[in-house]
């Protein structure tokens, strides 16, 4: 029996390869992180000790996070750069799959099988991820493989391949928990097939399961504390059974074929005629060693694919809910390769059969088998095509995705210096870390505020908000927890003082429910504040940037650092302005909040500008913008209202010495005309500075 890629075939392998690689490359890094990818992001950046830490008192182990610390370490912290470690797995996987087609079936299904995986959305997506998942996979998928070598191969290469697959099994398990359901499907199916055909190696195989327990032993305390009392809030609701068997049978049978980004009420027909031909893998003809049935290497395959998934829905029934979609994508190894047996053999084209199915069916019959395979495949790849399409056009309206980096960007461009960040605890605070431009002064808990006036440094003050009544044990009581418990009074107290103490609270919003499932900071805000703006950003999850205050907006109740009342003739005012820093500083962000009032008739939208002259009047920063970036033209604004905007200017790094000024003022957008000062002149001069590096 032939077991080698003909010369065709192999030149057939390298295309599929750089396909894969251009389909995983494309777009790599372009949308923002969500959540999860943030934290990932955050967890790379921190030194391996504290990384460590952190992970101790989270839900995931830490091998991945230790890998993409070294890996930005060597390259960056770009969004393409934290994905790209990803699309390595990603890319390696598939030999690893070629590999296990060809020795199961055949050269022609090995090929057949990496072009399924290759063009794969569900592969696709967790290759271009922040996340553990494609790295899972990969191990999982050496697991398989060596698992497989230990049982058909006898006794060769019996203790290199026993190490090697201890080592990848514990590497797993310090990657995902979820491993340890594929590697429990996969020992039972073993150890079952060892206990029928060759009980001497099955106390070499247990001995092998020791030392994966071995390895992962410094890891086993955290990981129990994890599961039987985890230190985060409760994310899922428990499902009803018929309608989690429903879930995971449409939802997991379409992402396994054609990923998360086909919805599964429109992929129904593809997916069941992908999971049809899985299914006529059972009928196909295996590479055979000795007197196995025809259908142990198909069964092989259907059990490290769905039955995880059987585990992971009967725990999700019977005890917690575990059940999420990207999970599926560990154990998706084997379905490329049951798909493709599948369809090779509706064509009548086995490779292990090929030459009895030849000599036996008519000619006229395999025509038609292969005519009708043809006409399925075609139907795969308009469904793949239609996933693909919808993953790069309109990824935010999948599941996971929300465009973080562009609310934390729209905070950072309007946010004045004397403002103060509110965020959900242990679940925004990474992506605002992450996207931040500058530095952050001072980030903590809302039960630990106010902080003292010595920890506060250059950058908005930043409050996490804890689990508003919840449990005690929630965070088990560690101080540097991102989760926290926090009575309702407490809160409304804490609140209270951030918002006397700042002129504006820009809320960022997101899996808000989680930690107040009682609405209890929501109708605070409600009733104590008023509400400024309200931003919604693309997402599954509707992250929102909302700006509250809790004091009246009539200049003689609001703060202003630096009081300047000046008037245009167009009918308006400048009441003043807040800046940081204080001072003017080479290389250095200038932030400037400007408060302005209505004064009489304003008949149309004029814009802002503010800028850095030299001594010889030349600009050297400048900052044009309609107030609140849009959000309040100036011939919308009503009488008394107090109208603020906060504007950037960026000094060069080779600021050379001597005097510069801080001017403002107002033009129409369409002439380029400036507006007229009560008294004289175009612009405002609001300070003047010397500089000297």
């Amino acid at each position: 029996m032939m077991t080698r890629f003909t010369k065709t075939q192999r030149l057939g392998l390298v295309a599929i390869l750089l396909l894969a690689f251009a389909l995983r490359l494309y777009r790599l890094g372009v949308e923002s992180l969500w959540y999860d990818e943030t934290v990932s992001a955050l967890l790379a950046s921190k030194p391996l000790a504290s990384m460590w830490a952190h992970t101790a008192g989270d839900i995931h182990p830490p091998l991945y996070y230790g890998l993409l610390h070294l890996w930005t370490g060597l390259t960056s912290s770009s969004e393409f750069t934290l994905a790209f470690m990803s699309l390595w797995f990603g890319m390696a996987t598939i030999p690893l799959i070629t590999y296990l087609a060809l020795q199961l079936y055949g050269p022609r299904t090995g090929v057949l099988a990496a072009l399924l995986v290759a063009v794969n959305p569900f592969s696709i997506w967790y290759a271009q991820e922040v996340r553990m998942y494609s790295l899972g996979t990969f191990l999982l998928a050496i697991v398989l493989v060596l698992s497989l070598d230990f049982v058909q191969w006898k006794r060769r290469h019996a203790f290199q391949t026993l190490g090697l697959y201890v080592i990848i099994a514990a590497s797993a398990l310090w990657t995902l928990y979820y491993s340890a359901f594929a590697l429990a499907v996969l020992n039972t199916f073993v150890i079952i097939w060892l206990l029928l055909r060759d009980r001497q190696r099955l106390w070499p195989w247990l001995l092998a399961q020791i030392g994966v327990l071995v390895l992962y032993l410094p890891w086993l305390p955290n990981a129990l504390r994890q599961v039987l009392d985890p230190p985060v809030p409760p994310w899922r609701d428990a499902i009803p059974l018929h309608e989690l068997l429903l879930k995971v049978g449409q939802q997991g049978s379409t992402a396994l074929a054609f990923g998360q980004s086909l919805d599964p009420t429109v992929g129904w027909a593809p997916s069941l005629v992908a999971l049809f031909l899985a299914l006529a893998a059972l009928r196909a003809p295996a590479r055979r060693w000795g007197d196995e049935p025809t259908w142990w290497a198909s069964g092989l395959l259907w059990v490290t694919v769905i039955g995880p998934v059987l585990l992971i829905f009967a725990v999700s029934a019977l005890i917690s809910p575990l059940y999420h979609v990207r999970y599926l994508s560990l154990y998706n190894a084997a379905y490329p390769v049951l798909v493709a047996v599948g369809l090779l053999h509706v064509a009548g084209m086995d490779d292990w059969a090929e030459i009895s199915t030849r000599a036996s069916a008519p000619r006229h019959w395999l025509r038609w088998r292969q005519a009708i395979s043809v006409i399925i495949g075609f139907f795969l790849l308009v469904g793949t095509f239609i996933s693909l399409r919808n993953y790069h056009t309109d990824r935010f309206a999948y599941e996971s995705a929300d465009d973080l980096r562009s609310a934390v960007r729209f905070i950072y461009d309007q946010m004045g210096p004397r403002d103060a960040i509110l965020i959900n605890a242990g679940y925004l605070y990474p992506a605002l870390l992450t996207y931040w431009p500058g530095d952050i002064g001072w980030l903590g808990r809302l039960s630990d505020y106010p902080p003292p006036g010595s920890e506060i440094e250059s950058g908005p003050i930043v409050v996490l908000t804890g689990h508003v009544g919840g449990d005690s044990d929630i965070g088990w009581g560690d101080a540097d927890s991102d989760f926290y418990p926090i009575s309702s009074k407490e809160t409304a107290d804490s609140l209270a003082r951030l918002f006397a103490d700042t002129n504006t609270v820009w809320q960022l919003r997101g899996y808000d429910t989680v930690n107040d499932p009682g609405h209890f900071i929501r109708s605070w805000l409600e009733s104590s504040g008023e509400l400024m703006l309200n931003s919604v950003f693309p997402g599954q999850t509707s992250v929102r940037v909302q700006v509250w205050r809790t004091t009246p907006t009539t200049r003689s109740q609001f703060t202003i650092g630096h009081s300047l009342p000046i008037d245009f003739e167009s009918g308006m005012r400048l009441l003043g302005y807040d800046m940081s820093p204080p001072t003017l500083q080479a290389g250095e962000p200038l932030r400037l909040t400007l408060y302005w009032q209505r004064t009489g008739a304003i008949n149309q939208p004029y814009k802002v500008f503010v800028q850095l002259l030299d001594e010889g009047q030349n600009v050297i920063s400048q900052d044009d913008a309609h107030p609140g970036r849009g959000e309040h033209p100036t011939d919308q604004w009503l009488p008394g209202e107090l109208v603020e905007s906060t504007f950037i200017l960026s000094a060069p790094a080779d600021l050379s010495t001597g005097e510069y000024a801080l001017v403002t003022g107002f033009y129409d957008e369409t002439s380029g005309e400036r507006l007229l000062i009560d008294g004289g002149g175009d612009a405002i001069t609001l300070r003047s500075f010397f500089f000297e590096p």
